[in-house]
């Protein structure tokens, strides 16, 4: 029998050498499939990671769970064999995301991993021996051989232990990521996940296997002193330290009705600190605190919202260009874009209201935002300098449904300047070709410009262009946030116009995420100027991500107001001592911190209502307990 599970071995790491290999070229891959009804997959760094919830794990590692049904097979699954557990099945033929592995059958994988680390040495016939007796033990005598060298935590340890050099493996093994099997929780602990993780020095010296348990229930009862006796003695210590982490929910966008969906974006504040005194201790002034900001741009209830349907015209305009076909928003004016337009230059050509035409637009503009709240509305307003492309771009981005519109817009424009009817204000360093016709126009000689192919929208993208920039300049600069240097990468015009299109939707988003953190956290200026020069580094560097999550150092006493008289959305003790990986963490969290798992979920009767920030006593506790153990090689 041996020979086949070193073989299983051998087979094993090697295909999770390839993927890991591949991950470091920048090969991606689909999940591999290992014994019919499993499947592995890399998660490489940067990526989604399920374990972050529990153990803040972000780095590179193999995720092992059991392969999804089709949904034709799916009405076949067991239902749940226990009614009392909190955890039920996930059986409905619906895509219900990962899918876990049995805990009977993931603790057979701890079983050879003791096997494997602890008998080394003997020979085969004493390694059978062993097998049978616990099999006996575990009264698991009558499951078939394949069931152990299946089991893919025991191959993955065999394969990295230095001692198994009759392995067809080559030396020094590389050491691979660490491994992590989802399990079902349908154990009395609980158990959701197993792992596995090396120990390497200057080459591998152990492994440390962990073991998650995950329950959910109105109470819970846990005493910090038992935890860290518990923890002593597991690891044979004398002396541990405990590290406590406590996570805060800002802001959180939610949908309002059916058809306004939420928004992705959310504001949590990070404390940590040591030692702890007691569950669910309040986070001391003396902790380290981080503001962690992820903001979706064009929340219609924001404040930003008229700057986003511009930004939005804008992005419909530079497709347009690229690729010769525009799709045109819904109009924003009952009267058509060519009305507006000749009504403009007619008053314009009364020079004596020209100055009402001005206000009249600004006041419109500003009304469009009139929802902005009030500790907002003096921090972003619309210019009260708009020349006469900014407010013809006002009229257009509204109106403008088609690309004959373009055409009879510019048609009227370039008649009116050719006659003499007006001569309109612009502000100076535009370069665009209605800037250039205008000049022009100044000195009675103007050249001729068709009005065919992709010249009409570009030059209403250009006006838009050099709008949005002078917006942007006009708030870094008057909040005293950014300097022009600062700036110059976002605005340059000696790019290509689909490079400054995009380089201007990152500054939206700047702005975006700047005026969030102004409306629900109101810091002080030295915080949301530190804020804006990390946002415009990050996208100096990096393309545009509304998924990227803004972090920024805070002290914890300039926003105490903000998490003083709340309450947790997750609390966490870590307790270690001795080796660096060894450590038990107990974790309260107000969410599921698993995704494998569909947790019962009590009736209306049962808890309260929830709403944001709600107090932890309100709702479902879900507590996590992370135990590990250590194994030597040698």
């Amino acid at each position: 029998m041996w020979p086949r599970v070193n073989r299983a071995a051998e087979e094993f790491y090697c295909r999770l050498l390839q993927e890991f290999d591949e991950e470091k070229k920048g090969i991606h891959n689909d999940p591999f499939i290992y014994e019919a009804d499993v499947q592995v997959q890399l998660i490489s760094k940067g990526q989604p990671n399920p374990l972050k919830n529990i153990l803040d794990e972000n780095d590179v590692v193999f995720i092992v769970e059991k392969l999804p049904l089709e949904k034709e097979e799916t009405s076949h699954v067991e239902e749940p064999q226990c009614e009392e557990t909190a955890i039920s099945d996930l059986s409905t033929g619906e895509n219900v995301g990962p899918l876990a592995l049995p805990v009977g059958r993931a603790s057979l994988l701890l079983l050879l991993l003791n096997l494997f680390t602890h008998t080394v040495g003997l020979p085969a016939c004493s390694n059978y021996i062993l097998i049978t007796y616990w099999c006996t033990h575990l009264r698991l005598h009558n499951v078939p051989f394949y069931f152990f060298t299946g089991q893919l935590i025991g191959l993955y340890t065999m394969a990295h232990n230095p001692n198994m050099t009759h392995l067809k493996i080559h030396h020094p093994v590389t050491a691979l990521p660490p491994l992590w099997v989802r399990c079902d929780s349908s154990d009395p602990e609980g158990t959701c996940w197993l792992g596995a993780e090396l120990v390497t020095t200057n080459s591998i010296a152990g492994i440390v296997l962990y073991t998650v348990s995950c329950k959910a229930d109105k109470t819970y009862s846990v005493n910090l002193e038992d935890l860290k006796s518990s923890h002593k003695k597991r690891h044979h210590l004398s002396i541990v330290t405990t590290r406590g982490f406590a996570q805060y929910e800002l802001f959180k966008s939610t949908a309002l009705d059916d058809t306004l969906a939420a928004s992705q974006t959310t504001i949590t504040l990070d404390i940590s600190w040591s030692p702890v005194d007691e569950i669910l201790q309040s986070p001391p002034l003396s902790s380290t605190a981080t503001l962690n900001l992820k903001v979706e741009s064009g929340e219609p209830r924001g404040p930003l919202n008229h700057l986003q349907r511009e930004l939005k015209f804008l992005l419909v305009l530079a497709d347009g260009l690229r690729t010769g076909v525009s799709e045109w928003p819904e109009p924003l004016e009952v009267k058509s874009a060519v009305e507006l337009v000749q009504e403009f230059l007619n008053d314009l050509n009364k020079l004596d209201e020209f100055g009402d035409s001005t206000k009249k637009d600004t006041e419109i503009v500003k009304h469009d935002s009139a929802a902005v709240d009030r500790s907002i509305e003096c921090l972003f307003t619309v210019r009260g300098d708009l020349d006469f492309a900014e407010q013809l771009w006002f009229k257009m981005s509204g109106s403008v449904v088609s690309y004959q519109d373009l055409v009879k817009c510019f048609t009227l424009i370039i008649q009116s300047l050719q006659r003499g009817d007006i001569q309109p204000w612009l502000h100076s360093g535009s370069n665009s070709l209605l800037s250039k016709l205008i000049h022009q126009s100044y000195h009675g000689t103007m050249d001729t410009v068709t009005l065919s192919g992709t010249i009409p929208v570009k030059m209403l993208l250009e006006i838009g262009l050099d709008k949005l920039k002078k917006d942007f300049i006009s708030f870094f600069i008057g909040q005293e946030l950014a300097s022009l240097n600062h700036l110059e990468y976002f605005i340059t015009p000696s790019v290509d116009i689909q490079e400054q299109v995009y380089r201007v939707q990152k500054l939206h988003h700047i702005l975006e995420i700047l005026v969030s953190c102004m409306l629900f956290i109101k810091p002080q200026h030295e915080l949301l100027f530190a804020l804006t020069q990390s946002c415009i580094k990050y996208y100096r560097q990096n393309p545009l991500d509304e998924q990227h999550v803004f972090q920024l150092p805070v002290r914890p006493a300039a926003v105490k107001n903000l998490y003083q008289s709340e309450k947790p959305q997750k609390w966490k003790v870590e307790i270690s001592g001795g080796q660096k990986k060894v450590k038990t963490v107990w974790q309260l969290s107000d969410s599921a911190p698993v995704d494998h798992l569909s947790f019962h979920k009590p009736g209306k009767d049962d808890v309260s209502e929830l709403t944001l920030n709600g107090s932890l006593e309100e709702r479902i506790f879900f507590t996590n307990l992370v135990t590990c153990s250590q194994v030597h090689f040698k």
